[in-house]
């Protein structure tokens, strides 16, 4: 479901050297400010191989579907397709950030997974699961977020783990219960997602968006079952992402205040 909001907090963590699905450890609150403040920028939040997570749209996407699976309560996986500048090809990413949203009245704590595909899907959807240097995903420590609230969170990861694609890739993330150690209900999972942030101000992404056909935490396979889907360009169709290949400073962001809901 699409929804309207406003805001953001600034979370960060790290990720240990090794490429597997990477346990990301825990969630620092490093940065948090008031709706009524000024975006505040560091370069890194501008500029990189990849960036877009200024342009807030105030609306957030969804996924839902959460699903037991193994005692674990999980979600679908939306995904957004980036194009980064060929110049980072090859380079180590030396931290990612990405945008949450809780559309839930109240706080919940989840664990955000996110998971990486090339574009070399039938008609450019994902398909080969990420291998350079080999296949990795990441599950953090659960985030709580406030309810009606947007969030950027920032992993810093380590050398050798993680290279920029050259070309159109998916990055994709997943949300689950911690096999319900959090707490968090099926139903308060399906109103957790993705903040839409545009235009990019670095690198580019096409007005979609991919959603899997099922729940589930998706590490490493090819070409998962799932479909685009866009809002008729109200709002554009872009998660917020963002990958620097130039230093381990996360970016910086700022929080535009409290969520209203508005249904497609």
């Amino acid at each position: 479901m699409r929804k309207m909001l406003l805001p953001l907090l600034l979370l960060g963590f790290a990720a240990p050297a090794f490429a597997a699905e990477i346990d990301g450890g825990d969630l620092i609150a490093t940065y948090e400010f008031p709706a009524s403040q000024a975006v505040i920028l560091a370069p890194d939040a501008i500029v990189g191989a990849y960036a877009n997570v200024i342009n807030f749209l105030g609306s957030g996407y969804a996924p839902g579907g959460a699903a037991l699976q193994a005692g674990n309560t999980i979600t679908r996986l939306v995904a957004d397709d980036l194009t980064p500048n060929p110049i980072y090809a090859g380079l180590d990413v030396v931290s990612f950030s990405f945008g949450l949203v809780n559309f839930n009245s109240a706080a919940v704590s989840f664990r955000p997974r996110v998971r990486f595909w090339f574009a070399d899907g039938a008609g450019g959807l994902p398909g080969t699961y990420y291998n350079l240097p080999a296949a990795v995903g990441f599950t953090f420590n659960p985030v709580v977020m406030n309810g009606g609230s947007a969030t950027v969170v920032t992993a810093n990861v380590a050398a050798g783990v993680f290279q920029m694609p050259g070309a159109t890739f998916w990055a994709g993330v997943t949300f689950d219960n911690n096999t319900g150690a959090t707490g968090t209900t099926a139903a308060q999972l399906d109103n957790v997602g993705v903040a839409l942030f545009d235009p990019p101000t670095a690198g580019t992404s096409t007005d979609v968006l991919f959603q899997t056909a099922a729940a589930g935490s998706f590490f490493a396979p090819n070409s998962p079952a799932g479909a685009t889907f866009n809002f008729l360009g109200n709002p554009v169709a872009n998660a917020g992402w963002a990958f620097n290949v130039d230093n381990a400073t996360p970016a910086e962001t700022s929080s535009w205040g409290r969520l209203k809901r508005i249904y497609r």
